[in-house]
């Protein structure tokens, strides 16, 4: 079970440093590889009101690569290879599932909705928040608005 749980925390920060350091860093770099993200994922969500069907093959291919460098580790550990799996196949699931149902995703996984609508340089998870916490990335928003009405009304 530990190995389990310390792969799951491992492909949560592998998808944290892929998706901060090479998709938004690197990406900024015009004809990097990367810049799909950016430019396409980020503008087209942005646009869209957060929906975005379209399915990225250097998204896929790179979690191909990554279960298949992985896989050694089963000699390892075969709790800690079926955590970073799980974790990949999480999160090749629910940021397709998240584009396409933006309600879902601002009321339950909000931070990513935030790193979309509001400021992409914060809240890099995907499948969780954990590491935008540890890296001070986790950055949440209030609807002032509704906060105001709310106080008005409900006292």
């Amino acid at each position: 079970m530990f190995g389990f749980v310390f792969g799951f925390l491992y492909g949560s920060l592998l998808e944290y440093l892929i998706h901060d350091r090479l998709f938004h860093r690197m990406g900024r770099k015009k004809g990097s590889i990367w810049s799909y993200h950016l430019r396409g994922h980020h503008v087209l969500a942005r646009k869209n009101k957060f929906l975005d069907q379209t399915k990225s093959k250097v998204e896929t291919y790179g979690l191909l690569l990554l279960i298949a460098i992985h896989l050694p580790f089963l000699f390892i550990s075969v709790g800690f290879t079926i955590g970073v799996v799980v974790y990949a196949v999480a999160f090749n699931f629910l940021h397709g599932f998240q584009h396409r149902h933006p309600e879902f995703t601002k009321k339950y996984m909000k931070w990513h909705w935030e790193h979309h609508m509001k400021d992409s340089n914060k809240n890099f998870g995907v499948v969780v928040p954990w590491m935008d916490y540890l890296f001070r990335t986790r950055r949440k928003y209030r609807d002032w608005l509704k906060l105001f009405i709310s106080f008005l009304f409900d006292n």
